[in-house]
């Protein structure tokens, strides 16, 4: 049973200079109303005024109400003054914690502490704005509860009435360097971060508000005038020129990425200290994330076809709440445990954030190759359907969508090569992907539940996907498997999470 009351190990307020933050957040969201009535009309300068004293009140009042306490039990945080807010964050539910600091943090020795939960909400509470030494305290001594916790044997003498041993809080734990990147492979990962669709996306979003200015006509008319100008060269060199415009677009594209992965990632750095993992990176906006090992519910390798075709790729670790899916990255990178590295790298790297898979050992298997029959017929079913829709508008130009079936069979090849699956000792390994190759690792003692799932073509042909749900994120699906084969897996893995739940709760009832 918990304690009727808990040590306090930590207990503080915001740093004083997180008014001057407000002040000048104050100062830039008036600066428009202001700028508007010292030259328009004078009820701005009123709604500027007002803008400012609702941000510095609020960040007054904050810093007069706000604090926490961290026991040997829970993080505490509580705040307001009409309207009182308390949180209560046990120890054993804190999943991540992270810092951030801005330049103007960096200069004040300031930094926003997050602690994000299984919660799936993401950052639970966030400490904003603590001093460096109190942030980096707070880290420590939590760190130093969890170890002790995990390390606490059912009836110790030595341990306080709290059944923490007062001792191991304070103890300093030696810290190992796990991975270090290099600018050039900051730089590789900008320039091989190539996101057609964004780009797309971001013309198509430009040319929308280029439209609703009035400025359409006008960029037509220089269109126009450039394709005149282009026309009075021959066909090989026009096509030439615009070749070269579309690389120099890419070329410019792909320096702003690299640019930006290396601000974001400079000096990343990943440390294990006290069994949890700490990635520390930023140049502009440091950063910092404290993720325990226990706690990391999938881990993923992730290849674009660049990537692949380089021999390098990034690694990801999702923990409890975070719902992210394959290339989803979260908010400042700090699901990212590798930036970027070169394959053989990545594989010596996995088994310190996955303990055990250095011993892993078992036959890679593929899925059915009836997973072939199954796109194709989807495909030819698309392609058809397309056909029928465009024929009363395109007429026969819409058998042209009929060249789709060929299409789908390639693609249906590609990924058929490309899905394999293996059960370890500890964990499931899955590999999918047609022209890119994306890997994914989930610790068997972490999954929720397992479904089997069979839709009209599968049933069909004889086929299954396993789904596998964990804490964090989509679930991983193993798709297209002969149906014993799948239903063997599902029941595989069920019986492990189940065995080991039942030691978990063995632990803890002891």
């Amino acid at each position: 049973m918990p304690p009727a009351s808990a040590a306090v190990v930590l207990q503080g307020h915001l740093h004083p200079a997180v008014l001057l933050l407000r002040l000048l957040d104050g100062l830039r969201h008036a600066a428009l109303p202001t700028l508007l009535g010292a030259l328009a009309e004078p009820i701005f300068l009123v709604i500027g005024a007002a803008v400012f004293l609702l941000h510095v009140g609020y960040g007054l009042l904050r810093y007069l109400t706000f604090q926490y306490t961290l026991t040997t039990e829970e993080l505490r945080t509580r705040e307001g003054v009409l309207h009182r807010q308390e949180r209560r964050i046990p120890i054993d539910r804190i999943q991540d914690v992270g810092f951030e600091s801005t330049i103007l943090r960096r200069a004040l020795g300031l930094a926003v502490v997050r602690v994000e939960t299984a919660s799936g909400q993401g950052v639970e509470a966030a400490l904003d704005s603590l001093s460096r030494v109190d942030a980096e305290g707070f880290r420590e001594s939590l760190l130093a509860l969890r170890s002790a916790r995990a390390r606490m044997p059912s009836c110790d003498a030595t341990s306080d009435s709290q059944g923490v041993p007062a001792a191991a809080i304070a103890a300093p734990q030696p810290e190992w360097t796990v991975f270090v990147v290099d600018t050039g492979m900051l730089l590789l990962r900008g320039l091989s971060d190539l996101r057609f669709g964004a780009m797309a996306v971001a013309a198509f979003g430009a040319y929308e508000i280029a439209d609703q200015l009035g400025v359409v006509t006008q960029l037509q008319g220089v269109g126009d005038s450039f394709f005149g100008w282009l026309s009075r060269f021959p066909w090989f060199i026009a096509a030439g020129m615009l070749l070269a415009l579309v690389a120099a677009a890419l070329a410019l594209s792909a320096a702003f990425a690299a640019v930006g992965n290396l601000l974001a990632f400079h000096g990343f750095r990943l440390t294990l200290r006290q069994n949890a993992l700490c990635c520390r990176f930023g140049l502009l906006t440091t950063r910092q994330k404290t993720l325990p090992r226990a706690r990391i519910q999938r881990v993923r390798v992730e290849q674009t076809w660049l990537r692949r075709l380089l021999g390098v790729g990034v690694v990801r670790a999702d923990s409890a709440g975070a719902g992210r899916g394959v290339d989803d990255e979260a908010p400042g990178g700090f699901d990212v445990l590798v930036p970027l590295a070169r394959a053989a790298r990545i594989d010596a790297l996995l088994p310190a954030a996955l303990p055990g898979l250095e011993r892993a050992a078992a036959p890679v298997r593929r899925a059915s190759p009836r997973l072939v029959a199954r796109l194709v017929a989807r495909g030819c079913i698309e392609a058809t359907c397309a056909a029928v829709v465009l024929w009363p508008l395109y007429g026969s130009a819409a058998l042209l969508g009929l060249c789709w079936a060929p299409i789908a069979w390639v693609r249906a090849v590609l990924l058929w090569h490309g899905i394999a699956f293996a059960l370890f000792d500890e964990h499931l390994f899955l590999r999918s992907g047609a022209i890119g190759s994306y890997q994914v690792f989930v610790p068997t003692a972490k999954v929720q539940a397992v479904s089997l799932r069979r839709g009209p073509i599968q049933r069909l042909l004889g086929l299954a996907e396993v789904a596998v749900f964990v804490a964090g994120g989509p679930p991983t699906r193993v798709p297209d498997l002969d149906l014993p084969t799948a239903m063997a897996l599902c029941g595989d893995l069920a019986d492990r999470a189940a065995h080991a739940a039942w030691r978990e709760w063995r632990t803890v009832a002891v």
